[in-house]
């Protein structure tokens, strides 16, 4: 139970992250110089997801990494 907790705080943690360097950071950049092209339309609407994945991944490893430590 406390894996799935964890996940679930590094899912939120990395979407979180992921719409503040893609939305926010990435987007603005690229929308500055101009239209945006299709390449980059994919990688700002689905970046937020991907980082959330990882950083789901990296949670649960990390844990199980502190956990077995301890």
């Amino acid at each position: 139970m406390r894996t799935l907790g964890v996940a679930i705080l590094g899912l939120f943690a990395g979407l979180a992250a992921g719409f503040l360097l893609f939305s926010e950071v990435l987007g603005r950049i690229v929308a500055g110089n101009g239209p945006v092209g299709p390449p980059w339309t994919f990688v700002i609407g689905f970046g937020p997801q991907v980082l959330a994945v990882v950083g789901a991944v990296v949670a649960v490893v990390i844990d199980n990494a502190r956990r077995g430590r301890s």
